[in-house]
């Protein structure tokens, strides 16, 4: 309940401001319909997103810069390099799809992890998901499995790696989440507590 209390709040303060780079994280955030255009990307050069002024931490991930950047009341603190899903091309729509998904996410488990150092569980699939689950059935854009159709998925988050030459070569290998260097993300889990916000754009 508290976290969808303070993206209640988040949604009413980034409506009024829009700071950063001139966007807002809401306007992706209420699809109305499944879009194929291609959005802007994201300039890599925020050290200050105002619209997150009031968040003691917040997350946003930058697929098309391959990068995790964390602030503290809109400023940012670090700044990791990321790799995604081995089908890195738009959002997730379906387990099994190997996409990582786009949107507004919270942290709701940080746990250690044998094979990745850390994992930091993200909210998905979140209303929004479900929605544009639904629009791509409509479409006739998820795959049947014999007599039923692929699952929306879940048990997506921010973890490390066991495969770090791939990392460092910004090679995309999950299945969907997101993949930082272990020391990255012993740094992160370090500083991140649950209930922190992510933003993962395009």
């Amino acid at each position: 309940m508290r976290i969808r209390n303070r993206l209640a709040g988040l949604a009413i303060a980034t409506a009024v401001v829009a700071g950063g780079c001139g966007f807002n994280p809401l306007d992706y955030f209420r699809p109305t319909r499944l879009s194929r255009a291609p959005r802007a990307p994201l300039v890599d050069d925020d050290d200050r997103i105002s619209w997150a002024a009031n968040e003691p931490w917040f997350v946003v991930v930058r697929k098309s810069c391959r990068t995790l950047d964390v602030y503290r009341y809109g400023e940012r603190q670090r700044s990791y390099a990321a790799v995604f899903g081995l089908n890195n091309h738009g959002s997730k729509l379906y387990e099994g799809d190997r996409r990582t998904p786009t949107g507004l996410y919270a942290i709701v488990d940080k746990r250690r992890h044998t094979r990745w150092r850390h994992f930091m569980l993200l909210d998905y699939p979140n209303l929004q998901d479900l929605h544009r689950y639904w629009v791509a059935m409509e479409a006739g854009d998820i795959p049947s499995r014999g007599d039923e159709y692929a699952g929306v998925g879940g048990a997506i988050g921010i973890h490390g790696t066991d495969e770090p030459r791939l990392n460092a070569r910004n090679v995309d290998w999950t299945f969907g989440c997101i993949s930082l260097q272990n020391r990255d993300v012993d740094d992160l889990a370090s500083l991140v507590p649950v209930g922190t916000l992510v933003w993962i754009a395009d």
